[in-house]
């Protein structure tokens, strides 16, 4: 993307708080999937559930965040991003208790349907929110730092889910409790710390200057009308959809796998995912740091081979070899960071107009998500049949998505915030606040 070579503006602690309240969304998200994940093998025993019913359960939360992406991008860019900023965090919460009390199979899976809806609709419109207010090159490290965030969100659920790993369901109950909590103190964060409104009227003022209109929303049509544009969404589309579908397998199924396959502990399984997974935050906290340089582009290739080598790995072992399970659980750790979400959000954000971004980036996530929905249905289904099998797939899709990323890489030369103006067919005059 940018070669950058001038010193990236700075940052005050406003831009950094901004960037904490964004990320909740992705913090919310991952801790909800790898919760989920956490609780299969344990809902499968508590209510008698098949392979299948253990299927449709894991991708009912993949699923519905499509749905919320799909459709939440795109009204936060017709009613205003801001108002969906504080508005999406409340469902997500009583969506969370309803999982915490759960009396049935049957409420377990509404619970998460609702936690779907919410965070997918979240995701878009937090990043969107950030980036518009975000000085102009400094998009990249803020945008990144969301995915510092998601890691967090990982981290903590199964940090948690150690804790509790001896309390069987009830443990599991107390994770989404939890994160009930989380999702409404991020609310009266979002809605009532000062200095957001502050970064939003100089973000309004900055548009105004550049004679752009935040808030008329483009529709996806017009984008695909710019050629440019229409290969991007593609592009971007492609990489994160072969992206997630590793990632989604890993975050929902990892603890599933170790207990089902590995025959590990449900204890020893969210011990070995947690430690791993700190590498991983050191890694996305790398990643931000280079995320407004040219470093971001050069540390992509090594990410790939990495995280090409964690899934060829297991599926050579077929994930039975407890120590070797290990390596590539590291080698996830350290590769995802680099060749994933984080540079799928920032290339997203500094390719599109701001008026289309939560649009854009919505509906790209909702296709990968769909598809992945439909991958998790048959995932255990898979595991069952021939675990090798199932990881010598991913490892196709990681190396699609690493030559995809490439593509994108030697296709956009321009500096951030360029490409998203390049296009005169994009260009939107002032016409007023249509908040």
């Amino acid at each position: 993307m940018a070669e950058m070579n001038a010193a990236p503006p700075q940052l005050d602690r406003r831009h950094w708080m901004l960037a904490v309240a964004a990320g909740m969304a992705s913090f919310l998200d991952s801790g909800a999937i790898i919760s989920v994940g956490l609780g299969l093998a344990l809902w499968k025993k508590s209510f008698g559930l098949d392979v299948w019913t253990v299927g449709v359960l894991g991708s009912t939360l993949t699923l519905f965040i499509a749905v919320g992406a799909l459709t939440g991008g795109r009204i936060a860019d017709l009613i205003g991003r801001g108002r969906m900023f504080s508005a999406t965090i409340l469902l997500y919460a009583a969506a969370a208790l309803a999982v915490t009390f759960a009396p049935s199979a049957g409420v377990l899976v509404a619970g998460v349907i609702v936690i779907g809806i919410a965070a997918g609709a979240d995701l878009p419109t937090s990043i969107a929110v950030l980036s518009e207010r975000a000085p102009a090159g400094a998009e990249g490290r803020l945008v990144a730092f969301t995915h510092v965030m998601w890691t967090a969100g990982v981290v903590f659920a199964t940090s948690m889910g150690f804790a509790v790993s001896t309390l069987d369901t009830f443990g599991i109950r107390l994770i989404f409790a939890t994160l009930a909590l989380l999702a409404v103190a991020t609310f009266f964060f979002r809605a009532f710390y000062p200095s957001f409104r502050q970064l939003e009227a100089e973000a309004d003022a900055r548009h105004a200057a550049e004679g752009v209109d935040p808030f008329h929303a483009l529709p996806l049509r017009t984008l695909f009308r710019d050629r440019s544009s229409a290969v991007m969404i593609t592009l971007t589309a492609l990489f994160y959809l072969f992206f997630t579908l590793v990632a989604n397998t890993f975050g929902s199924f990892k603890t599933y796998f170790l207990v089902t396959v590995g025959d590990t502990s449900q204890t020893f399984a969210t011990a070995l995912s947690f430690v791993t997974t700190l590498i991983g935050l050191v890694g996305t906290i790398v990643f931000t740091r280079i995320a407004d340089t040219k470093w971001r582009s050069r540390f992509f290739a090594a990410g790939v081979v990495v995280f090409t080598a964690c899934q060829l790995l297991i599926a050579v072992t077929g994930g039975v070899v407890l120590p070797l399970m290990i390596v590539a659980l590291v080698l996830y750790n350290i590769g995802f960071p680099f060749v994933g979400e984080a540079l799928y959000k920032i290339w997203t954000q500094e390719s599109f107009p701001v008026n289309a971004r939560a649009t854009v980036q919505g509906a790209t996530m909702a296709i990968a998500r769909f598809i992945a929905a439909a991958f998790a249905l048959v995932t255990p289904a898979l595991i069952d049949w021939s675990p090798s099998g199932l990881y010598f797939l991913l490892t196709v899709f990681a190396l699609a998505s690493g030559f995809v990323g490439m593509v994108i890489i030697r296709r956009v030369q321009k500096t951030p915030g360029e490409a998203a103006a390049a296009s005169p067919a994009l260009a939107i005059p002032v016409a007023g606040d249509a908040r």
